[in-house]
């Protein structure tokens, strides 16, 4: 099994700002850029609250933003973007296992991303990975 992702940002992330890479990640995974609008859907925020943390993630180097024009992860953001999305996918499949429906299971993973160890994400892949092959 590979290594769980991990980045090398030395700046502690809040939750809203790792919850804005994740967002711009899957747009760009979709169209190969994210502009506001987009994001603002994912995360079902105001505009001007989009723009803020672009500018915010800007100085932090973890993302381009052009006004106007949107956004790209720069390779830190990236590598924070994708740990963030393997986390909350690896989540939603423990979720799932145990029973708990979709729309809850995707909510309560955004929680549970951000906070969990390296350790025990580890662990509930590995039993995510032992349900999947039965």
């Amino acid at each position: 099994m590979d290594p769980i992702p991990q980045a090398s940002y030395n700046h502690r992330l809040t939750m809203k700002e790792e919850d804005y890479l994740e967002a711009i990640f899957n747009v760009s995974l979709v169209k190969g850029y994210a502009k506001s609008r987009d994001v603002a859907e994912e995360l079902n925020v105001g505009p001007s609250s989009v723009g803020e943390m672009f500018a915010k993630l800007d100085k932090k180097g973890l993302v381009v933003y052009r006004k106007y024009e949107g956004v790209t992860l720069t390779e830190p953001g990236k590598i924070i973007a994708g740990q963030v999305k393997f986390r909350h996918d690896i989540l939603v499949d423990f979720l799932e296992i145990v029973g708990v429906p979709e729309p809850f299971a995707s909510k309560d993973a955004c929680f549970m991303e951000h906070e969990l160890s390296t350790v025990t994400i580890q662990k509930i892949r590995e039993f995510v990975a032992a349900k999947k092959q039965k």
